[in-house]
């Protein structure tokens, strides 16, 4: 137990080490437990000091966006993101995403990315990113044609229409965090089998891809700019909660996630539209994966600036016509005990979305990689990534607000009307709301608190921790008849979990024994015949592996 002046000087001293980073802000959060990251910690950019050649070059480029701001007062993403979250003061000290990767989940690659950044970073004077495109699902390949149930999608998820969202997602993790590395994982619908049609709009394989980079800890903070609506998919809730091990990968690896909430405002987009919100639900609904509890889900507002760049007020939840930010309850998720602070507010017993807004004039999807882009600035002061935010972005931050680079959004709402029907939504008001979840931010305030925040919660029930422990659990679901056969005994086999008409492989001391489609409800089961498969007597390890989850038991024969 940590003692009463190790509470107060914690904070203290982790605001001194940001500083000594080159990043000022007060440090005010609650005290975590003896086992929180030493604070004294092997900073590599603290002992070296910041990078000048990278400070001249984006001092350069606040001068570009400052002077001719009216002629680039349009552009979004572009210098109304940097001016408005304040990102420029972080860059003057050379926080600036240097040895962080920003990974983007996309679900088709366009070879002609580097040339489209290329010809962005030229209008401001930034550098050139170091662009890798990977291909997690597939085989490591695309497919030689787009999938045809994606080509189906046309304007709202084909492949055409995914370089478009690519080319955006990059600029916007760019623009903030320039001197990041981007990681692309392209990974199309249908790999596998054939899904239905909300899995070709927000495939499975990405939360393979996510499997992979966490896996391997490829990246710093990872960004998501799609999903689709909860009551869209054909199997319900045992479709989406069978996606749990990507999203849980992540959070346990300590690589934060952050997932647009959609852009057709308190309904969603159905899978057989073939334009943004060209045909919705005619109820309210979420997006699938920012209402996971491990996820940050970003909604959106919009910078609200003078013509000469500056802070004209708070910023307006974002709405344009029958185009709004995505809030709301999800019906597969229930709320979260870090929400349980804001309860009286959410009025539900489910998780409510977003957590927090960016710009988003051209959808959530570009609010998603802004934000991201922000985390990579933190993991940068953090000398590593900052992990799963929504702990301390409750506890901490938002309580606290302003000192907290909290900035509240106050006005707008997310109500449509969805073709003969008018749904109503949520209206943001002053504090935390349903319709823009904390505010926006003020990212020079808001990175040294986050880190500050993360560096004093390191606690046993963290939800680093508790993801980890969640997919440990996903991990053991095998149940066994018995575990001890005995001479013509047999056991069977059942587990949940799977995606339902799904392939899963069982194997037995990593001999495939066979492979079984996952019902509807995710299910598997099977019959094992030690005499028939000619076991040997002792112990033996069965393993049932999918796409996402691999659940492991152990049984003997005698």
């Amino acid at each position: 137990m940590t003692s009463t002046h190790t509470r107060a000087v914690l904070p203290l001293v982790a605001a001194t080490l940001i500083a000594s980073c080159g990043v000022t802000g007060a440090a005010g959060s609650p005290a975590g437990q003896d086992n929180v990251p030493p604070l004294g910690f092997d900073c590599r950019l603290c002992r070296q000091g910041p990078n000048q050649d990278h400070i001249r070059t984006l001092t350069a480029v606040l001068d570009t966006m400052t002077k001719h701001y009216a002629q680039f007062a349009e552009a979004s993403p572009g210098p109304q993101d940097i001016l408005d979250y304040n990102i420029g003061e972080l860059w003057k000290k050379g926080i600036d995403g240097t040895g962080t990767t920003i990974a983007l989940l996309e679900g088709w690659d366009d070879p002609q990315i580097n040339e489209v950044i290329r010809t962005f970073d030229q209008k401001y004077g930034l550098p050139d990113p170091d662009i890798q495109t990977i291909y997690p699902s597939g085989g490591g390949h695309l497919p030689a044609q787009c999938p045809p149930g994606m080509v189906a999608l046309g304007s709202y998820g084909s492949c055409d229409a995914w370089k478009a969202e690519l080319e955006l997602d990059v600029e916007a993790a760019h623009l903030i965090a320039p001197y990041a590395k981007i990681l692309i994982t392209a990974t199309p619908a249908d790999s596998e089998v054939t899904d239905d049609g909300a899995s070709q709009v927000a495939p499975p394989e990405m939360m393979q891809a996510l499997e992979y980079i966490s896996r391997n800890h490829l990246a710093d903070a990872i960004s998501i700019s799609d999903g689709t609506g909860e009551s869209t998919y054909r199997y319900g809730k045992a479709e989406i909660t069978a996606q749990d091990p990507g999203l849980l990968s992540a959070a346990a690896a300590g690589i934060p996630v952050v997932a647009a909430t959609g852009d057709c405002g308190v309904v969603q987009n159905l899978p057989t539209a073939t334009s943004q919100c060209g045909n919705t639900t005619l109820t309210p609904d979420t997006a699938t994966w920012d209402d996971s509890p491990w996820v940050t889900a970003v909604g959106g507002s919009v910078p609200n600036l003078d013509p000469q760049g500056r802070r004209a007020g708070p910023n307006p939840l974002w709405h344009r016509g029958k185009l709004s930010a995505g809030a709301g309850y999800s019906s597969v998720y229930p709320r979260p005990t870090y929400q349980d602070r804001v309860n009286s507010i959410t009025a539900s017993t489910m998780r409510s979305v977003p957590d927090i807004t960016m710009d988003a004039q051209d959808g959530t999807s570009e609010a998603a990689p802004l934000f991201a882009g922000v985390l990579a600035l933190a993991a940068q002061v953090n000398q590593g990534s900052v992990g799963p935010i929504n702990q301390v972005l409750y506890d901490v931050l938002g309580p606290r607000g302003t000192p907290a680079g909290i900035v509240d959004v106050v006005k707008g709402n997310n109500s449509v009307t969805s073709g003969p029907v008018f749904v109503p939504g949520f209206t943001a008001t002053t504090g935390f709301d349903v319709a823009s979840g904390w505010g926006t931010i003020d990212a020079s305030r808001f990175v040294p608190e986050l880190v500050a925040a993360i560096r004093t919660q390191n606690r046993p029930d963290s939800l680093q921790r508790q993801a980890h422990d969640a997919l440990a659990r996903l991990q053991q679901t095998i149940a066994l008849t018995s575990t001890d056969t005995g001479p013509g005994g047999t056991t069977s086999v059942t587990a949940t979990g799977f995606l339902p008409r799904h392939p899963v492989k069982l194997d037995i001391d990593n001999h495939e024994i066979a492979t079984i489609t996952a019902n509807t409800l995710g299910s598997v089961s099977y019959v094992v015949d030690p005499m028939r498969l000619k076991l040997l007597r002792g112990k033996h390890t069965l393993t049932l592996r999918s796409m996402l989850l691999t659940a492991t038991t152990d049984f003997t024969t005698t």
